[in-house]
């Protein structure tokens, strides 16, 4: 797996394409029609913060991926942190908001430049500096 940050910004209130994101990954994996798993979920909006309550109760919530599609586009709700995983047959991508600064995207190696190649700002979390935890060796967040 191999995990990149994106830092393209957009003119909506959520301010990350995670809508491209999240289309991109179902386009590329061929899973429109799948499910995707919330691990994290935090905002703003009646949906987003009903999922952050159901997860209060448990690990992972599953969506359906066209429900995520339609608050991913960040106008009527928005994610400040998300951690979500898009399982479709032979693929699984890790996706999300870090903090309302980046998007994240964990996709096999074989499948990373796809996903990745719509987006202009993207670069390896190994490269991200100046963050505590990028200090030590581990990239937590962008800087």
């Amino acid at each position: 797996m191999s995990r990149y940050w994106i830092l393209d910004r957009e003119d909506t209130p959520q301010g990350l394409p995670l809508g491209r994101l999240l289309a991109r990954i179902r386009e590329v994996t061929g899973g429109a029609n799948g499910v995707v798993q919330l691990r994290r979920s935090q905002g703003y909006g009646e949906q987003v913060c009903q999922w952050d309550s159901l997860l209060d109760q448990a690990d992972e919530v599953t969506v359906a991926a066209e429900d995520l599609a339609r608050i991913s586009e960040g106008t009527d709700e928005w994610f400040y942190d998300l951690d979500a995983r898009f399982d479709a047959p032979g693929a699984s991508i890790a996706f999300g908001v870090h903090d309302s600064s980046a998007l994240f995207v964990d996709a096999p190696a074989t499948m990373i430049d796809r996903v990745t190649a719509p987006f202009r700002d993207v670069q390896p979390a190994s490269l991200v500096v100046g963050t505590p935890s990028a200090q030590k060796g581990k990239s937590e967040g962008p800087s």
